[in-house]
């Protein structure tokens, strides 16, 4: 029986990024990929972008990305997961690399660059692969995360439902299943937040969240400070 793959967004007035229509295009075409994706409340034309585009719309009041991972997860008719950020474009040979290596897969991610070269945002992406995901297992979203369901059994939600670090609770809880493998093929992340920020001023915001996460501050807290003037992911 062929395998197939179930693609998640978690998205929240994407229209103005040009990364998800491309993905939509890359991706809606492939009749073994399913497409689903969790809208938060978008008032932009997400929501009909994505109906052009023949891809499944779930509409949720859940405010958190996590809620709507969650939902979409539930939702997805296939056992292999691949959570893709709406802000990221990956290299199209990675479906076909995972398809083709279903049955060896357990969890994962992409390898992770920005779409600009400053060299601080090179420094980020070495530092996501080379330490993070491959020494400490630890993968956030914008790798875009792959994992078969079936390795959870015993949490009745997979996402754990924070609104900040879910990507990296969820690697967490996955690394105590089976060893994160990070494979070769990019998945390339628009710089968005570090543009409209400022390279240094999001670089040190992204420091002060991880020790944050590490002294467990309030994760509401620490996202109304992280989206505070962006609401990429959350609108407070």
């Amino acid at each position: 029986m062929q395998k197939n793959i179930s693609i998640i967004f978690s998205v929240f007035n994407e229209l103005s990024l040009t990364f998800f229509e491309a993905s939509l295009k890359q991706l809606c075409c492939n009749p073994r990929v399913e497409v689903i994706c969790v809208d938060g409340g978008s008032t932009d034309g997400t929501k009909e972008l994505v109906k052009s585009y023949g891809a499944i719309l779930i509409e949720t009041q859940g405010h958190s990305r996590a809620h709507r991972l969650n939902v979409g997860i539930y939702s997805a008719q296939n056992d292999l997961i691949f959570l893709h950020h709406p802000r990221s474009f990956i290299d199209a040979t990675a479906i076909e690399y995972m398809l083709e290596h279903y049955e060896e897969l357990k969890w994962g991610g992409l390898t992770h660059r920005f779409d600009q070269t400053h060299f601080l945002l090179k420094f980020t992406s070495w530092y996501s692969n080379n330490v993070r995901a491959k020494i400490r297992e630890i993968f956030y979203l914008d790798h875009c995360i792959y994992f078969k369901r079936s390795l959870f059994s015993t949490y009745q939600t997979i996402v754990p439902e924070i609104v900040i670090f879910e990507d990296t609770a969820l690697s967490e809880r996955l690394s105590h299943v089976a060893p994160g493998v990070l494979l070769p093929f990019e998945s390339t992340t628009s710089s968005i937040r570090f543009n409209k920020n400022g390279v240094y001023k999001q670089a040190l915001l992204n420091q002060i969240m991880k020790i944050g996460y590490l002294l467990n501050i309030s994760d509401e807290v620490m996202n109304k400070v992280y989206e505070k003037g962006l609401s990429l992911n959350s609108k407070y």
